[in-house]
Parts: structure tokens; C-alpha cells; sequence
């Protein structure tokens, strides 16, 4: 299973807020082209960074974002 983290970044373009977003996928290539559209949604610039193999996107008030594919946990509920 994968998850699209979405990450804000400060001034100096380090991480300063991650959030995980809903749904997880089953194929990376799913969760991957999520991240692709959610990143083209924010209204601003947006792209594919090569080098940390994820999704940027500027909003409107011009905060940068990373959306980011990571294996994700899937706890066992006892029945």
C-alpha cells in the first residue's frame, strides 16, 4: 500500500508541516499520478523534482509543497 504525504515548506524550503492524504493505493503508479493531480490543483506552478523523485506545487499565496509517495502502514483491526 501507498500514501500521498503532502508536505509544506518554510522560507528556506525544509519541510515545516506534513499531513498524510486519504485514500491509500495499492500500486505506486496510482498513488503517483494522484500526487500528480493533486499537486495541479493548487493553482500555482507545479512539477516533478527528479532528484527527491516527487510532486511540487506553488499555491496561490505562493507557499511551496511536495507531495510525496511513501509506503504506507496498514494496522490490523481485531475483529
Amino acid at each position: 500500500m501507498f500514501q500521498i504525504i503532502r508536505c509544506m515548506l518554510d522560507d528556506n524550503g525544509e519541510i515545516a508541516a506534513r499531513r498524510p492524504l486519504q485514500p491509500m493505493y495499492e500500486l505506486w503508479e496510482d498513488a503517483v499520478a494522484m500526487a500528480k493531480f493533486d499537486s495541479s490543483r493548487l493553482g500555482g506552478d507545479h512539477g516533478y523534482d527528479e532528484a527527491r523523485q516527487c510532486w511540487w506545487a506553488s499555491d496561490s499565496s505562493g507557499r511551496m509543497h511536495r507531495f510525496i509517495v511513501e509506503p504506507g502502514v496498514v494496522e490490523d483491526v481485531a475483529a
